[in-house]
């Protein structure tokens, strides 16, 4: 949670139902000082794409660039040996060198989405 940066119930709420979603895969990096990273895949199945699998990879966090490049490594491979045909990396759009960053493990940006406030 305290690579989130939001301690407390809704967190931790969301935490716990992620744990025991069977599509959703959390993982935690660690090292000497504890908690280096996080990453969650969610694996979906849908009508578009002609029904392919494909993954969608959040929340990564990590207090330094090699778990991050460890994290996504994690996430392409995992992606790959559940049979997702392509991977979706949710990225903010704004720091050119996350764009570089994520262009050299293959990503490619693809199209902006749109979101709406509920």
């Amino acid at each position: 949670m305290r690579l989130f940066g939001a301690p407390g119930e809704p967190l931790a709420a969301a935490l716990r139902e992620l744990m025991n979603t069977p599509h959703v895969t959390l993982v935690v990096a660690e090292d000497d000082n504890g908690v280096a990273g996080t990453a969650q895949l969610t694996v979906l199945r849908g009508l578009a794409w002609e029904g392919a699998t494909r993954g969608l990879l959040e929340g990564i966090r990590a207090a330094r660039r090699g778990v991050t490049s460890a994290l996504l490594t994690w996430g392409i491979d995992e992606a790959r040996r559940r049979g997702c045909s392509r991977l979706h990396l949710d990225s903010g759009l704004k720091r050119a060198d996350l764009r570089e960053f994520y262009a050299r493990f293959g990503f490619e940006q693809s199209y902006q989405g749109f979101t709406r406030v509920l």
